[in-house]
């Protein structure tokens, strides 16, 4: 067991100049006899507590019969102190129920010490502050003890945004574009009337297969004619009647747009009760339930005609208003558009952001790297949209930025507006980030995505239990959670190829606690050229403290 240097030997001056009646009077001269360590000596933030467990030995003929002695463990740091709880110790003669002592043996004891996390105390001494007393007397300070030093905080430096959700975009590169009209028959007839041709839906179609052959970025890929027949009739004559309706409605359009280069196809589809049950349900049409009843219980098309045919009144009245609908050539005109390329995009967002849709605004921000990038582009597609995804993904952009507060108020827009998964994984996430484990906890409950998943790991962390953490973490948090779990060579693994200046970071304080200090300052030298903080955060890490005041490090 280390005996370790004693800083303040006896801080009491009284202590020196007690007389020899005094039980504590050998006791003081002795105490350097005494023996104490912590383990470990490097004290760390676990879960929300700072945990050691310090020995402490006594010699034979050290502990007078008579004496009390109160051992009292204090983290002390530039702001102040935190007492731990005091260990009590009584000689064999003094009738109290502390542990015992022997004179003549000597006798130990191990305490475990846990101390509130306070951050001031990043940088501090964890010291025991020794006091004795005579059974009726009053105690007397006659040494203080460093034993370790604290805090070590990687627990903290985990990435507590590496589980937040986008809400994807819907943008697609090429939009399908299309128009219709439907070229109308009399009954039992294929043949195509000039007026019916010169419809206004007609006009209308033909006039937008005129434009999308010249536009920009269009690529019109032509003219279906869908024959139908009315499902009065034999089942044969109207699947060849459809047929013919699709060939002369074919016909009848390419000639009227044989100046434009496309392509004109034909397809026959029967007897349209499809059409015919839609017809049915939009119309008021007595009975409609009965007919809707008729057709979805009848197996065949002749015996569903046959059926409806037998309501007589009813029929009559779908001959006039439905079955004439229904006989006709549907002509559908596409036209593919390619939207603007991810450097156009991108190029709009900086010169002229609102000319963009929503769309285009959530998939360029995606397209960009530096996170005041998207958050710009972000908030203008809230700002002009009013959408819940811009909402949701500002608010990611923002936590990426550190800017916790202003983010949760973005996710907390976005949850008034939607109830969405990725909201509820947000906000327990920046509960998290922000120490609110058990409001983090409500939020993720109840959710089962992999970014959920991972944030619940990161909770496990927050909370000390680095193994369960680390089943659910990977890349640079996993490191994190091996490393604290004391797995270094793990933490080394998980680390694998990463480069940003978190992971050089670690790895400098890996080294150190490997003892390797040449390898530390190179990791830190790495880490200082990628982020000019990290020269400032090292200054205050008492993983570096061997470092602080060498030239090397001041160099950094």
């Amino acid at each position: 067991m280390k005996r370790l240097v004693k800083v303040g030997a006896i801080l009491t001056v009284m202590a020196l100049t007690l007389s020899s009646c005094n039980c504590y009077n050998k006791m003081t001269k002795k105490i350097d006899d005494v023996k104490v360590s912590a383990n470990p000596e490097l004290l760390s933030l676990k879960g929300s507590t700072v945990n050691t467990d310090v020995t402490v030995i006594f010699p034979a003929n050290y502990f007078h019969k008579k004496a009390i002695m109160r051992v009292t463990p204090v983290l002390v740091f530039d702001e102040g102190e935190i007492a731990g709880t005091p260990k009590y110790l009584q000689g064999e003669k003094v009738k109290d129920n502390y542990t015992v002592i022997s004179r003549s043996f000597g006798g130990s004891y191990t305490q475990a010490v846990s101390f509130p996390y306070d951050s001031r105390a990043d940088l501090s001494t964890m010291e025991l502050r020794v006091e004795v007393k005579c059974k009726t007397g009053e105690f007397v300070r006659v040494a203080t003890i460093p034993v370790a030093q604290g805090i070590s905080t990687v627990q903290n430096s985990a990435d507590w945004t590496a589980h937040l959700s986008i809400m994807p975009d819907n943008f697609k590169r090429v939009t399908t574009i299309s128009e219709s009209a439907d070229l109308m028959y009399v009954i039992n007839s294929a043949q195509v009337r000039t007026s019916a041709l010169n419809a206004e839906q007609i006009q209308m179609l033909e006039d937008f297969v005129r434009q999308q052959s010249v536009a920009d970025r269009t690529e019109l890929e032509g003219v279906q004619a869908k024959g139908y027949a009315s499902p009065d009739g034999p089942v044969k004559f109207n699947d060849e009647l459809s047929r013919d309706r699709s060939n002369t409605g074919k016909e009848a359009i390419a000639k009227k747009l044989s100046d434009v280069n496309t392509s004109f196809d034909a397809a026959a589809y029967g007897e349209d009760w499809e059409g015919f049950k839609a017809l049915v349900e939009a119309s008021n049409i007595p009975d409609k339930n009965l007919i809707l009843q008729v057709l979805s219980m009848a197996s065949s098309p002749v015996q569903r005609e046959q059926e409806i045919k037998n309501m007589a009144q009813v029929y009559d009245v779908l001959k006039k208003q439905v079955l004439p609908e229904l006989r006709r050539t549907q002509l559908v005109a596409t036209a593919n558009v390619t939207g603007k390329t991810d450097a156009e995009l991108v190029a709009a967002t900086k010169s002229d952001i609102n000319s963009l849709d929503v769309e285009e605004m959530l998939f360029a921000a995606t397209l960009v790297d530096d996170n005041a990038d998207k958050a710009r582009i972000y908030k203008a597609a809230a700002d002009k949209y009013n959408d819940v995804r811009a909402y949701n993904n500002y608010g990611v952009a923002l936590a990426k930025q550190g800017e916790y507060a202003e983010a949760k108020r973005q996710f907390d827009r976005a949850a008034g507006m939607q109830s969405a998964p990725e909201i509820s994984n947000n906000l327990g996430a920046i509960a998290l980030a922000q120490g609110n484990i058990d409001e983090a906890k409500r939020y993720l409950s109840s959710l089962n995505s992999a970014d959920a998943q991972g944030n619940k790991a990161l909770i496990a962390l927050a909370e000390g239990d680095y193994s369960t953490a680390a089943r659910g973490l990977n890349g640079y948090n996993l490191a994190v959670a091996e490393f604290c779990n004391g797995n270094l060579s793990a933490a080394k693994t998980a680390l694998g190829n990463n480069t940003c200046p978190c992971a050089d970071y670690l790895r400098g304080v890996i080294a150190m606690r490997e003892g390797d200090s040449t390898g530390a300052l190179a990791h830190l030298k790495t880490a200082s050229s990628k982020c000019d903080k990290v020269k400032a955060r090292a200054a205050k890490d008492v993983e570096f403290a061997r470092l602080h005041g060498t030239s090397e490090f001041n160099a950094l």
